[in-house]
């Protein structure tokens, strides 16, 4: 059975692209064919970009990062680029616009919408549904909702109307939290399922095979950064390598300061110091 599954697979992030995969091999483990549509929203593109061109202090102050640690973040652009080339069975046609899609969609048996917040509103530039990740393209062929989320607590009334019109059609429906099942069977008096992430449906040897070789041997420290830090919790906060100040410096012979600075790990916004001899891992 030939499935079409559209969900946020372009976006130059780990969770994006690795539960696209994921919902993708998932599929194709019950013996079916499944290509993920190749629908690239523009504002996605951009945000993919490595120099932003916004305008403005923080994008001036973006795009300074950016060109301070160029190499760094043209590896990261080609490794998620290639990975969706690589890894992902993608539709012949892209499409960048719903009227595209509408106007000439792909022909599946089945379409698979999922996971991810393909359904919160409020993360697309006119804070509005977009139609094609509740598959409002399709003409014929049944639909399935697999873990999407809506990512918000509460639906307006006008968005519940128009969210309940959308999944009229669907013959199954799933969600990924809780809080989502609630708001489909306000909005759509509709019961959906509270399913697995589709990460969670490969086993440990299905990502090991994409793994790549670890470079560093012997004891690390892997920080992965949020960028906002504001709604962290506190024991969570990123550790950052920082120079410490005179008093701190290192030490050479007989006690004596080399005058050259110590490395820390401290915590932002940096509420304490820990001087140590020798840099972090990194």
């Amino acid at each position: 059975m030939r499935t079409g599954l559209i969900t946020f697979h372009f976006a130059h992030h780990y969770g994006a692209q690795l539960q696209a995969l994921a919902t993708m091999r998932a599929i194709q483990s019950l013996g079916h064919d499944c290509e993920i549509i190749d629908y690239r929203l523009p504002h996605t593109t951009r945000t993919n970009q490595l120099f932003k061109k916004s305008g403005g202090v923080r994008g001036m102050a973006s795009d300074a990062h950016t060109a301070l640690h160029y190499g760094a973040f043209q590896r990261r652009f080609r490794r998620f680029e290639a990975f969706v080339a690589e890894e992902m069975s993608l539709s012949p046609q892209r499409y960048t616009a719903f009227e595209q899609l509408r106007a000439d969609p792909p022909a599946y048996d089945v379409y698979v919408a999922g996971s991810d917040q393909i359904w919160n509103p409020y993360i697309f530039q006119d804070k509005q549904f977009d139609p094609s990740f509740l598959l409002g393209f399709v003409r014929e062929g049944r639909r399935i909702a697999y873990a999407p989320s809506l990512g918000v607590p509460e639906l307006p009334e006008d968005k519940a109307e128009e969210l309940r019109r959308f999944l009229t059609p669907f013959s199954a429906l799933s969600v990924r939290e809780k809080r989502g099942q609630v708001l489909l069977r306000e909005a759509a008096g509709r019961d959906a399922r509270v399913v697995l992430d589709p990460t969670l449906l490969l086993t440990g040897e299905d990502w090991g095979e994409l793994a790549a070789a670890p470079k560093r041997q012997g004891p690390y420290i892997l920080c992965y950064l949020s960028p906002t830090p504001a709604r962290r919790p506190p024991t969570l906060w990123p550790y950052r390598r920082a120079p410490v100040g005179p008093s701190c410096s290192s030490r050479g012979p007989g006690g004596r300061s080399t005058g050259r600075p110590s490395w820390s790990l401290t915590p932002a916004p940096g509420s304490f110091w820990a001087c140590s001899g020798t840099p972090p891992p990194w």
